[in-house]
């Protein structure tokens, strides 16, 4: 079996922990359960999930769209979880580990992602 690079292997692993909080924050929309993202982010998150799943498999295939997918759902998920949030948001200390994990997640993702891009296969 091959073996991975560690930046692809860290770019999937971002992935994967961006999708599992961008899905839990998209459940907490639908079953309002406090505090949950007010309802005009739905398709922003919706939007991101499909496309962290697109990168996900283009990614894990070495496809250097899936690298440049996935430096976009960085972008976008630190739009949504970054760290301005703790300015913005009124129910900071409840998101406070969203805001912490998705920020570094978002970050590890980009940094990752550009590095795989630059990686020859």
């Amino acid at each position: 079996m091959e073996k991975y690079s560690s930046t692809l292997q860290a770019a999937i692993s971002s992935l994967l922990g961006l999708i599992i909080i961008n899905g839990v924050m998209l459940g907490a929309l639908f079953a309002q359960v406090p505090p949950n993202p007010p309802g005009r982010v739905g398709p922003f998150i919706g939007a991101t999930l499909s496309l962290a799943v697109i990168s996900l498999a283009l990614s894990f295939w070495r496809n250097r769209i899936g690298y440049l997918s996935a430096i976009i759902v960085g972008l976008m998920c630190l739009l949504a979880l970054g760290p301005q949030k703790f300015f913005l948001e009124s129910t900071t200390l409840s998101l406070s580990p969203v805001i912490i994990l998705g920020s570094i997640l978002a970050v590890v993702l980009i940094i990752s992602s550009s590095m795989a891009w630059r990686e020859k296969d």
